[in-house]
């Protein structure tokens, strides 16, 4: 059966906890909004240090405002749209994925873990081709935003691209994130992913209707008729924003629920956790970024456009979640 996404955006409130039986890590707590250093500790509490990657960013402002260009957003403006999101429909997926992933049964976690890696390979992966979309829509104002503006705008959107493949400022090249994630699945399964791929269908149903809606909306800011490159440039830095704030959830829940895992149905298991590892640490950080580059070319005239790509994320993120919780919930 084929796999589609609502293109209707959904909201339900929920509690900070990414479980509802017992206290998660969160990123920020309940009604505070953290500088970056204090998210950035709130993360790297709750794991280990990576042993093969460290996160070394810049995250670039532009200075006074300038009375002959437009009003940027605000920082209040953009941590109330965050805000949302805290209350959001993948807050919840994602709480109930990890629910779920915490109590798989012991005597067959292969069979139930194989369709939700083969979604997740296709998932992760998916996201580069959208952190690059955005920077297309951003470097598309040339002519139309400030030259200064624009540029400040993409020297934050360009870092956790690159990151994705191994490079950081300062830094030789490392791993790709494709390469880790690889290294993940094979410490666990005890084959290459390569044999998963093989083995299961591709391209896996939930996975490919998430990317095609990421693309089909960040080139259009959302099916906005007649938007201008402003428009289209303030979507996809809200859309990027969404992507690398829910990120800063996902990928340190899923840390600590894997581990939980681990500890109960394999603990003699050598498990290489540096792929997750280096996103719950560094998640937060990129979130910062995401939120600088918002801050740099984003018209206040635009908050709207800022939230419909946020709300847009959120609905979609959230239906792949739900997807993967129900894989695993067939199986219990």
């Amino acid at each position: 059966m084929a796999f589609a996404l609502s293109s209707k955006p959904a909201a339900v409130v929920v509690s900070r906890s990414a479980t509802t039986k017992a206290h998660a890590p969160a990123i920020i707590r309940a009604g505070v909004r953290c500088s970056t250093k204090a998210r950035r500790n709130l993360v790297v509490s709750n794991v280990a240090a990576p042993a093969k990657e460290q996160w070394n960013i810049t995250i670039h402002g532009t200075g006074p405002e300038r009375a002959d260009l437009p009003k940027l957003i605000s920082k209040e403006q953009v941590e109330a749209l965050e805000a949302e999101l805290d209350q959001g429909a993948s807050i919840a997926a994602l709480r109930r994925f990890n629910d779920n992933l915490r109590n798989i049964p012991a005597d067959r976690w292969e069979a139930v873990l194989r369709p939700v890696f083969n979604e997740l390979c296709f998932n992760l992966e998916s996201f580069n081709p959208a952190f690059t979309h955005c920077l297309l829509m951003v470097q598309r104002t040339i002519g139309v935003s400030d030259y200064v503006r624009r540029d400040t705008a993409l020297k934050n959107l360009i870092q956790p691209l690159a990151g994705e493949y191994g490079m950081h400022n300062g830094q030789p090249q490392l791993k790709t994130h494709r390469e880790l994630f690889s290294d993940f699945f094979a410490s666990l399964f005890g084959y290459p992913l390569p044999q998963l791929l093989a083995d299961t269908p591709q391209p896996p149903p939930a996975a490919a209707a998430m990317f095609e809606a990421m693309m089909r909306d960040i080139g259009s800011a959302g099916g906005r008729a007649g938007a201008g490159a402003m428009e289209q440039a303030s979507y996809a830095l809200g859309y990027n924003l969404a992507i690398e704030y829910l990120a800063d959830y996902e990928k340190t829940w899923m840390l600590d629920s894997f581990r939980q895992l681990a500890a109960r149905v394999f603990p003699h298991k050598t498990v290489d956790w540096v792929f997750l590892e280096v996103h719950a640490e560094g998640e937060a950080e990129h979130a910062a970024i995401g939120h600088s580059a918002v801050l740099s070319l984003v018209p206040e005239a635009q908050v709207g456009v800022v939230r419909q790509a946020m709300r847009d994320h959120d609905r979609d993120f959230a239906a792949f979640y739900n997807h993967l919780a129900d894989l695993l919930a067939a199986q219990q």
